[in-house]
């Protein structure tokens, strides 16, 4: 069995994610392709295709939104994600199912309310609503059973619903909205897993079943019986570990050049595996859950995370400020942070690359 490199791993994945040669192709098509975006933080999904798009505007992704053919839901790991609405189905099955056991775990005294609650919510949302509201009308269906601060995390994770907009545009954060489902019928699981798991290797292959299983966040029996059925390509990694790829998926030379790159906050990229040495040194792990919570996103150098970057934008000026790891930047950074500072601060007459040291 032939055995794959770290820096095949690398390669690999910065190809399928569309971060050697930025593509041009359609929204809609861009996201299937990723899988689905990070929708934590509004702005992300719009830099991660800013980075791996040529051409690609901001207007793009909220005429797809506001069409609603990109939709935002609590989808892999039960966190934000934008996904395509052709895929919303297979995703929203495979993802919610882990989701609503732990949901019945912990509210045991709402089971006799659920068939109640999920055919009252459900038709609640035949028009959008805010979150306060869908809290109020899980606590009168379910008598008060389940759990004050699960009231809503009860209903996203039984019925399927997703955001409306202005949830999911540029600039908007705070409060949102949510409409139930009203596209195609979901699927069984094992169709749905095995969507989701020949989408993965597309675009984050070759991986082992940890992580897939991390990446949506279900359990690893899903996953086996999915790659099961898909008769994957099988590698080994370094470490002797199983991985599995679409068979002909693309694994470049691991010597192809790989070029800087900006990455988005909590940008799928270095979410995508349990083992993120593919695109993190290991003495780098723990930065990643730093720079979520400090409000800044990573760069690449190399195809490796090597520092930090953010930006302010005002009327007149817009400043993107980088943070390497160790040492200056490359030079290849400098012209990509100027792109993506026009991206981000169109508007800006006066635009500036800062250095921190830290």
């Amino acid at each position: 069995m032939r055995v794959l490199s770290r820096r095949e791993l690398t390669v690999a994945l910065l190809a399928r994610q569309l971060l050697l040669d930025r593509a041009r192709m359609p929204v809609e098509a861009a996201v299937r392709h990723l899988v689905a975006l990070q929708g934590q933080y509004s702005p992300s999904p719009y830099i991660a295709l800013a980075a791996r798009l040529d051409g690609f505007r901001i207007e793009d992704l909220e005429a797809a939104l506001r069409a609603g053919s990109v939709v935002k839901s609590s989808l892999m790991r039960g966190t934000l994600h934008l996904c395509a609405a052709a895929d919303y189905p297979a995703y929203a099955t495979a993802c919610m199912r882990d989701m609503r056991m732990a949901m019945r775990a912990q509210n045991r005294e709402a089971a006799p309310y659920e068939e109640k609650i999920v055919a009252g919510v459900t038709e609640y949302l035949a028009e959008p609503r805010t979150t306060d509201e869908i809290r109020e009308r899980v606590r009168e269906l379910s008598g008060g059973t389940v759990k004050e601060h699960r009231l809503l995390d009860y209903a996203r994770f039984l019925v399927p619903a997703v955001h409306v907009p202005p949830s999911g545009l540029w600039d908007r954060h705070g409060k949102f909205s949510l409409v139930a489902w009203s596209g195609p019928p979901l699927p069984p699981e094992p169709e749905a897993m095995r969507v989701l798991t020949e989408r993965y290797l597309a675009a984050y292959g070759p991986a082992t079943r940890d992580d897939i299983a991390t990446f949506a966040g279900v359990r690893l029996g899903a996953v086996d019986a999915a790659l099961k059925e898909l008769e994957p390509a099988r590698y080994t990694d370094a470490d002797g570990r199983d991985l599995y790829d679409l068979p002909g998926a693309p694994l470049p030379p691991e010597d192809t050049a790989t070029p800087v790159r900006l990455l988005a906050r909590l940008d799928s990229a270095t979410l995508a595996h349990r083992d993120r040495t593919r695109i993190l040194r290991p003495e780098h792990q723990e930065r990643l859950m730093d720079m979520a919570r400090a409000k800044v996103a990573p760069y690449l150098v190399d195809g490796l995370v090597a520092g930090m970057w953010t930006y302010t934008a005002g009327r007149e000026s817009a400043t993107l400020t980088v943070i390497p790891f160790t040492g200056p930047p490359p030079a290849g950074l400098e012209p990509e942070a100027e792109r993506m500072l026009a991206f981000v601060a169109p508007a800006a007459r006066v635009r500036e690359i800062t250095v921190q040291e830290q």
